[in-house]
């Protein structure tokens, strides 16, 4: 339930949007919480990206929240609004996530030795606005895959101006290291269509999952 704090009297929160590179962000979502009383006020930035709320009652247990278009990450913060307080919100852009799945021939098994007990990696992570348009598929390692090795290589890498991954790190370490130098060797071949903010191409971050796995 959302209730509307009395206007007229009190404090106010004066604030702003912005995105990365400066610009203000119209239309963001504000939305500020009297935690300890969980009475919440909201409003919507203006068309200039800024945003006023009055009639506050004084408080220093206020969380705000900014939700801004699809693409951006939303801001939270505690904030106190013991008096009248300036809050002005840098939005950042939403990570990347790709998953590919490298398939490979699961040998047949000696009886005589046990069953591997290597763990897999489950990881989560959200979706912003870069396009894979290059894709160079992962080879499975010959010896990992006699073996029946298999998992997960999560990669981070930022992917360029010009569309190129750069700067590409493990993220995970409970996997085996053929599996890390066939993921880092093909995503160095992937190309992006880059991220634009404001119609101009920015760096990014991409968290890239590539799984090894046999049937």
């Amino acid at each position: 339930m959302t209730v509307t704090f009395a206007q007229g009297r009190g404090v106010a929160l004066n604030g702003s949007v912005q995105d990365p590179s400066g610009a203000r962000v119209p239309w963001a979502s504000v939305v500020l919480t009297e935690v300890e009383k969980g009475l919440s006020e909201a409003t919507t930035a203006g068309a200039d990206g800024s945003f006023r709320i009055e009639g506050l009652e004084p408080s220093a247990s206020y969380q705000v929240e900014v939700h801004g278009p699809v693409g951006f990450v939303s801001h939270r913060q505690a904030l106190d609004l013991t008096a009248d307080a300036q809050l002005d919100v840098t939005l950042g852009m939403k990570r990347v996530v790709e998953a590919i799945v490298v398939s490979g021939t699961r040998p047949a098994r000696d009886p005589a030795q046990p069953r591997s007990g290597r763990r897999r990696i489950r990881v989560g992570g959200n979706v912003r606005e870069a396009r894979l348009r290059h894709h160079v598929p992962a080879t499975y390692p010959a010896d990992a895959e006699r073996e029946g090795v298999t998992g997960t290589v999560v990669l981070e890498a930022v992917i360029g101006m010009d569309g190129n991954p750069a700067s590409i790190a493990t993220v995970n370490s409970i996997v085996d290291g053929r599996l890390v130098d066939a993921a880092v060797k093909a995503v160095r071949q992937w190309r992006y269509d880059p991220a634009l903010l404001n119609g101009r191409p920015v760096e990014v971050i991409v968290t890239i999952r590539v799984a090894f796995e046999l049937p």
